[in-house]
Parts: structure tokens; C-alpha cells; sequence
């Protein structure tokens, strides 16, 4: 089952309210993600190794919504690990 949020603030936090579980693929846009400064990602990184999410970054995806995976579908050739 994929969900779609407005942000990754957004999506953080409905997983830590519950709407996924750990263990899920949360996909930002890379574009987005190259223009936050690295304390930032770092900060996104930590919080998604605490809720056990792997945080992927596809050119693919429009910079407009984040994707959550509950699924063990494999990812994407475009989806690459951040």
C-alpha cells in the first residue's frame, strides 16, 4: 500500500503517529532533497533510522508530495538510498 503526503514533515509525522509501520520506504523528491543543507538531511536521516524508515530520493518524483510504502515491493531503478 503506498500513501502520499504533502511533505516530509507530514509524512514523519503519521508514521510516528501510527498510519505506518516501521519498516516502510518513505520516497522524497531528489531534487528537494539536494537543496536542503546537510544538517537538515542529517536530521531527516536520524529521525527515519529511529522509526526504522528507509528514506529514498527518486528524480522521478514531483517535489510536491512524499511517498510512503508499506509494501516490500522492490524499489524503483530510480529510487536511490539517502
Amino acid at each position: 500500500m503506498t500513501r502520499r503526503y504533502h511533505s516530509l514533515e507530514e509524512a514523519l509525522a503519521a508514521i510516528e503517529g501510527g498510519a505506518a509501520v516501521g519498516n516502510c520506504r518513505l520516497v522524497v523528491s531528489w531534487t528537494w532533497w539536494d537543496a536542503l543543507s546537510e544538517a537538515e538531511r542529517d536530521a531527516y536521516r536520524a529521525r527515519c533510522d529511529a522509526l526504522r524508515v528507509r528514506l529514498i530520493a527518486d528524480h522521478r518524483i514531483s517535489r510536491h508530495f512524499v511517498e510512503v510504502s508499506t509494501t516490500d515491493e522492490p524499489p524503483l531503478s530510480s529510487e536511490h538510498r539517502v
